[in-house]
């Protein structure tokens, strides 16, 4: 038996070896194939996860026999998971709330149900077997377009929104409830009351479904990096650092370069975020110990700084770069989520395709380890808007994501629906398991 072994490794050695050099010869680079591997399981092991956005699903998802339908599609595909967004960043709930007014009309979209939303989705999984996790937009709570949302109906909000400084002029501050051209006008995490009414939606969700795998948070940041310079927020810097800010040129200077104070204003931001992240948790876990955290943001780790993220490890200490200060780490957050779902949002898939860029999936998906070093579940996700109807892209990152990763989330099923992604995940996920 031994020496049919030998023979059958050698044979296959050999016309694999020929098959690699008849792809160099004919000049084909394509270097990313499918590994072999003759142990896979049969059935996916790893979460795999669908992503319902609130917005572009406010009318499809508006009867009971949608969802099912959609579920049951999810389920064939492979699916095994689904994020709900059920506080999305208009501020109002999609489940029954005692502290937030119901979502029944966005834009020019008016749906009333007289039934619970999440707790339809939680009752259809549980029927495929599948698991819910809620997802939340935790700074958001106006839509800027129409100015519909919570914080334009309560003056309770007023001053309590992110403040931009467009062109770096300290005397042009411009609250983002006033703008029209922003996702959603999110709420300022380094205020108190802030971030206890933000703790308290929250608890609400957990303590009211408990069936739930999961709490995800999204945008749960800062929404850019000229975002934050309302003078509650300074007086927040100045009590944090102990240092005075004279002129807010002293953080982001009149022609946008780094302040003298530049990177104690970025340990400020993200140790605000990581606070609110560690208090949640502690509420979550009080709760319900049982009950996963997890968190979305982008994989590009080298650019979060500037939105007050910092999902590494606090063993992760940053090198190489005057703009951290030599206790960043201690803002690392990844020891406080159970699962980070990693956007790997890129347009191009393998690194061969932009080699001289970190934008990659594959890139994204085989480095992360290298800042949240252990501390926490990592799900590779994957924007499919990038790729249209381009089946092999969309089979690829799915692969990857699943292949490198401890699980996979698909943002989002619009796209896959307007798209029709649902074979090319379905074969990126068999090329994993099958």
């Amino acid at each position: 038996m031994k020496t049919y072994l030998f023979v059958f490794l050698f044979v296959f050695s050999f016309f694999s070896s020929c098959s690699k050099n008849d792809d160099k010869n004919s000049g084909d680079n394509n270097e990313h194939e499918i590994p072999i591997d003759i142990e896979k399981p049969a059935e996916a092991t790893k979460p795999i996860q669908m992503w319902i956005d609130a917005h572009a699903n406010f009318s499809r998802f508006a009867n009971k026999e949608n969802i099912t339908s959609y579920m049951e599609k999810m389920k064939e595909t492979g699916f095994n998971e689904v994020y709900v967004d059920v506080k999305p960043g208009i501020g109002y709930a999609l489940y029954e709330s005692d502290i937030l007014p119901q979502l029944t009309k966005w834009d020019n979209e008016t749906v009333d149900r007289d039934w619970d939303y999440l707790a339809f989705w939680i009752e259809e999984a549980e029927r495929l077997d599948m698991k819910v996790i809620a997802s939340l937009s935790v700074m958001g709570y106006g839509y800027t377009k129409t100015k519909e949302g919570l914080i334009y109906d309560d003056d309770r909000w007023k001053g309590k929104t992110q403040v931009e400084m467009p062109d770096n002029n300290p005397d042009n501050l411009v609250d983002m409830r006033d703008q029209t051209n922003v996702d959603a006008a999110m709420l300022n995490p380094s205020l108190p009351e802030v971030q206890s009414f933000i703790i308290s939606i929250i608890e609400e969700i957990v303590t009211k479904y408990p069936e739930l795998k999961g709490i995800c948070l999204d945008y749960c940041r800062w929404y850019g990096g000229n975002y934050g310079f309302s003078d509650a927020t300074i007086d927040a810097f100045e009590a944090y650092s102990g240092l005075a800010v004279t002129n807010k040129n002293d953080i982001i200077t009149s022609s946008g370069g780094i302040g003298p104070l530049y990177s104690q204003w970025i340990e400020f931001r993200s140790m605000t975020i990581t606070n609110l992240i560690t208090n949640i948790r502690s509420k979550v876990k009080l709760i319900n110990p049982g009950m996963e955290l997890h968190l979305w943001a982008s994989a590009h780790w080298n650019s979060r700084y500037s939105v007050g993220q910092n999902w590494a490890s606090k063993d992760y200490k940053p090198a190489g770069s005057s703009i951290y200060t030599g206790t960043y780490s201690k803002t690392g957050f990844a020891d406080q989520i159970d699962v980070f779902s990693l956007g790997a949002y890129a347009e191009y898939v393998w690194k061969s395709e932009n080699p001289n860029s970190e934008w990659s999936v594959e890139n994204f998906v085989t480095t992360y380890s290298n800042y949240t070093m252990g501390d926490c579940h990592v799900y590779g996700s994957i924007g499919t808007y990038a790729y249209g109807n381009k089946a092999p892209a969309v089979s690829d990152a799915v692969y990857l994501c699943l292949k490198n990763t401890e699980g996979l989330m698909v943002f989002e099923i619009s796209h896959v629906i307007n798209n029709n992604q649902w074979n090319a995940i379905k074969e990126g996920i068999e090329r994993v398991y099958k």
